[in-house]
């Protein structure tokens, strides 16, 4: 029998996930600060805030020169199994402490 490091391979939680909680911890951090935080590049980043803007989870708001994300807490879980939780739960359940 052979040990291995499971948590080095794959999360419970997706990178959109990722994405989404470290825009509710800072709704003003920048592309690179996020992918360096999910483990992925700048340009996985925007597809998937792509996604998540397009998919009516987050709006994206112009500051000046840097971007503000508002998250909508009442968009629901997009897979089936979790289809009957909201946005509002994830954060909830795994957010930023004091939330």
């Amino acid at each position: 029998m052979t040990t291995r490091d499971h948590g080095a391979t794959w999360t419970f939680l997706s990178n959109h996930a990722h994405v989404l909680l470290c825009l509710v911890a800072d709704p003003d951090q920048t592309l690179p600060v996020i992918a360096d935080k999910v483990g992925i590049t700048t340009r996985g980043v925007q597809l998937i805030l792509i996604d998540l803007i397009e998919g009516g989870y987050v709006e994206r708001t112009r500051v000046g020169r840097r971007n503000h994300y508002r998250i909508n807490p009442d968009g629901h879980l997009r897979h089936p199994l979790e289809a009957h939780h909201r946005v509002a739960d994830l954060i909830a359940a795994l957010g930023p402490a004091g939330r």
